[in-house]
């Protein structure tokens, strides 16, 4: 089996169990809960997603390309290795301070201040947790290995631990623990997996890889302006159960959004190296690899939209029924994604194309973030959905129509994958 089938296989359990674990617990837990219960957690987990998103700051991406470019030099790995770490440190660092002080800005944070500082455990696990080394050497069946491991635990413990609304602090820990656990496991084994060996890094290397990270992180940022700001903003205006409603369909149609990842993951070191070889294999591949994903995303859309009330019953319970409405409004999203991953990691960012990359992502999301809370004020967890729909469909809309006008030569090649994909298949 060839690295890419390898790292792909090992992704999809990964990305299977990172969504079919919490799906398992996830009936359980609304059940418990309830939905203004798991609507205060949601709140939470949507407020302190910002500072994850800080101390990705785009490394899962720059420093995944990096480590790809460097294998076999463990001089120079060690030292993307430490300065990578030691920035994501640094940030997370700073994102405890600013969630200090907003917490003490406004009473309406400071109410739930105990569920902010339980949740922050997942920024401090995405910290650690080394996730783009292991991508970048293509070594993908370590991240799965770790990542299943202190999944499983938390899910058995939301179980065993869980048994009222009024264990909420408990199940917050466990909700945010996966990431931390997988650090605890991963970080001892990689000076003997990947031949690093942690060493001081300086601030020029240091700001190298925030450098290296910018405009990925602008953009991923810009990513969360029309993404996570969906929750916390309806929770500023709605009742906890209309945020549980909302936050419990959004996990759905994540879990099928995370059946794209790993193929993306997966292909991202491969694109970029075989990009320095020969641009037409490399965006050929991205082509043929834009038919597959798109193929599985119309179908996955096509049967939300079509079952979302059975699926929302099994699921989360007749508690959260009107999150079906919610549900099968979003059922284009899956091929939104697809689409966008794309023109996203696997064209825009493998072309350097940083500023467009930029625009397209910040632009439509300080428009989200400009018109969501009336929109979630008037109109709603379904209007929300709505909106997001749209702004998804604006980035999309603003890569094909940067990279129709500056590299048509890549697109022609990534068109005839696509083409050669659809004429294998009939064929077969």
């Amino acid at each position: 089996m060839s690295a890419l089938k390898r790292n792909m296989l090992s992704l999809f359990t990964l990305q299977g169990a990172a969504y079919l674990l919490p799906l398992i617990a996830v009936p359980y837990l609304v059940r418990v809960l309830g939905p203004t219960t798991y609507g205060r957690i949601a709140f939470a987990q949507a407020f302190v997603q910002y500072f994850v998103l800080l101390t990705d700051y785009g490394f899962n991406l720059s420093a995944t390309r990096s480590i790809a470019l460097s294998k076999g030099d463990p001089q120079a790995l060690s030292r993307i290795f430490s300065s990578v770490l030691a920035a994501k440190l640094c940030l997370a660092a700073a994102g405890w301070g600013v969630l200090q002080l907003a917490c003490l800005a406004s009473p309406n944070l400071a109410r739930d201040y105990p569920l902010f500082v339980v949740c922050y455990l997942a920024v401090l696990g995405n910290a650690l947790f080394p996730v783009w080394l292991f991508q970048g050497i293509e070594r993908m069946g370590y991240i799965t290995a770790f990542s299943i491991s202190a999944r499983a635990v938390t899910v058995l413990g939301l179980f065993v631990l869980i048994r009222s609304p009024d264990d909420m602090m408990r199940a917050t820990a466990l909700l945010s623990a996966p990431a931390l656990l997988s650090a605890v496991l991963a970080l001892p084994l990689v000076p003997r997996i990947a031949g690093i060996r942690l060493v001081w890094p300086s601030l020029a290397h240091m700001r190298e890889a925030f450098v290296q990270g910018w405009h990925i992180f602008t953009a991923t940022f810009g990513g969360a302006l029309y993404n996570n700001s969906n929750t916390f903003f309806l929770g500023l205006v709605a009742p906890p159960a209309a945020v549980g409603y909302f936050a419990a369909a959004d996990k759905l149609i994540r879990a099928v959004q995370g059946l794209i990842s790993p193929i993306s993951e997966a292909a991202y070191p491969h694109v970029a190296v075989l990009a320095t070889t020969s641009r037409e294999a490399a965006f050929g591949f991205v082509g043929k690899l834009l038919g597959v994903l798109c193929a599985g995303a119309i179908l996955a859309g096509m049967i939300l939209y079509l079952a979302a009330g059975p699926v929302v019953g099994i699921a989360l319970g007749s508690a959260f029924a009107p999150a079906a409405q919610i549900l099968q409004t979003l059922a284009p999203w899956p091929l939104l994604i697809a689409l966008n991953v794309v023109f996203g990691a696997l064209f825009v960012v493998q072309l350097g194309l940083g500023r467009l990359l930029t625009v397209s992502i910040v632009l439509p999301g300080l428009v989200h973030i400009a018109l969501l809370y009336p929109i979630a004020k008037h109109l709603g967890p379904v209007g929300v959905a709505w909106f997001m729909l749209f702004t998804e469909a604006s980035v999309l809309l603003i890569r094909m129509l940067g990279t129709s006008r500056s590299h048509p030569v890549e697109l022609r090649a990534m068109r005839r994958g696509l083409l050669s994909l659809v004429a294998n298949i009939r064929h077969a």
